[in-house]
């Protein structure tokens, strides 16, 4: 069967075989890499305000990261679905397409979102009062995974809805720990779980895109830190975790350790003890410098818009996801944004219907891109600017010395 013989809208998501070139045929799996080679949909939300819990998770698009089920597709094509297209990439599913280089290339870069939480079992794992406040304002949970929760524009309304779709009811009783909180801290350290887990000593600040720390071990880089079980789980759900993680997530990295249900309550006591306060104050904003040489596009491409922007403010002609950026998605309306290119950096946002080219100004003076990519710092503590959202989205935060390049090109006038 001649691969042009068939519609090429028809491919995604289907087996299907080639002739090879020195006779017999090929089987080739999971055609939905030809998705990433087809024009897309555009997929800005068209459901301005979620009536019902299934509404909202569409709206928000919650398989376009993770597999739902309940959806229809329970994960969005590739296209549109940076985790299973990263997947492909280590897998070697784009060979047929790209060339071996290109793709090996790529490997060696590929640290974030390679896999993320499956939320079917999400109602035995969080409670809700934590889960609708999280969605509104989502913070660090494993510092090692690099990849956060996006911050959307997700309201109170938006966040009950989604716990209602993932049935997530559980709220903390008034009961209290039952075991020795000592000598749950004793096997703590016994069983070296502070190996994988942190408690609260994790510095966020030192955390910046390619940072070493994500190339950690597997079961290190996903998980959580501690500090925050007290909230995420109430009793009941840290208990049954520690007795068999395997029943409640499968293929999680967890061990099932045999611990005597006596010594499950006494784990229970010492993690959900509370640890010291510490005060809630943003690090102050870093100011970018002006470097003390000329600065040209190559340069900022090749350090930051095509390596990372570009995934989500595309080029309007790339076939494929535009990115959430550009076209909408994620609950967002398209900005039109373009960073895959000068001119498309140069015309700006769009925004009240006309583009706003550089530099786009904050009222005091920052440039509105570099302003974004500042505000990222503080996103990672949950600390947010209501008039700017933080790039990259989802992502840690670049490193300074990035910024300040991005920062003395614009102020330079973007030269070419």
């Amino acid at each position: 069967m001649a691969l042009r013989s068939l519609p090429l809208a028809s491919l995604a998501g289907v087996a299907f075989v080639v002739a090879a070139a020195g006779g017999g045929y090929v089987l080739v799996r999971d055609a939905d890499v030809l998705a990433l080679r087809l024009p897309t949909q555009v997929l800005a939300p068209t459901q301005r305000s979620p009536e019902s819990p299934r509404e909202a998770v569409e709206h928000f698009q919650c398989n376009r990261c993770h597999v739902v089920p309940g959806l229809e597709p329970v994960s969005a094509r590739m296209s549109e679905n940076c985790v299973t297209c990263h997947q492909a990439i280590t897998a070697g599913r784009l060979d047929l397409w790209y060339k071996a280089a290109e793709v090996e290339r790529w490997k060696g870069h590929l640290t974030h979102l390679m896999r993320t939480p499956d939320l079917g079992s999400l109602n035995q794992r969080v409670k809700r009062g934590w889960l609708t406040s999280w969605l509104q304002a989502p913070h660090v949970v494993r510092p090692l995974y690099g990849a956060t929760m996006p911050r959307m524009k997700i309201g109170p309304k938006d966040a009950e809805l989604i716990a209602d779709f993932f049935a997530v009811t559980e709220q903390e009783s008034a009961e209290p720990a039952r075991g020795d909180a000592a000598a749950g801290r004793a096997l703590y350290a016994q069983n070296a779980c502070a190996s994988c887990h942190f408690r609260g000593d994790f510095p966020l600040a030192s955390l910046r895109y390619g940072a070493q720390e994500f190339n950690s071990p597997s079961a290190r880089r996903r998980a959580p830190d501690l500090r925050h079980v007290r909230d995420r789980m109430s009793l009941a759900q840290l208990r049954n975790w520690l007795t068999d993680p395997h029943r409640i997530l499968p293929g999680t990295q967890m061990p099932t350790f045999p611990f005597t249900p006596r010594q499950v309550e006494d784990l229970v006591a010492f993690l959900s003890e509370p640890l010291p306060e510490v005060a809630a104050v943003p690090r102050p904003r870093y100011r970018p410098r002006m470097l003390e040489r000329e600065v040209h596009y190559p340069e900022v491409a090749q350090k930051l818009s095509r390596q990372l922007c570009f995934h989500c403010h595309s080029d309007m002609r790339r076939p494929g996801d535009q990115g959430p950026g550009n076209t909408g998605g994620f609950g967002y309306d398209g900005a039109s944004l373009d960073l895959a290119t000068r001119a498309g950096i140069v015309r700006g946002v769009k925004r009240d219907g006309q583009f706003r080219g550089l530099p786009d100004r904050l009222e005091d003076g920052t440039p509105r891109l570099v302003a974004a990519l500042l505000a990222r710092q503080g996103e990672l503590e949950g600390h947010f600017q209501l008039e700017v959202l933080g790039m990259p989205l989802g992502l840690p935060p670049i490193p300074e010395e990035e910024i300040d390049l991005v920062f003395t090109w614009i102020e330079q006038g973007a030269p070419e």
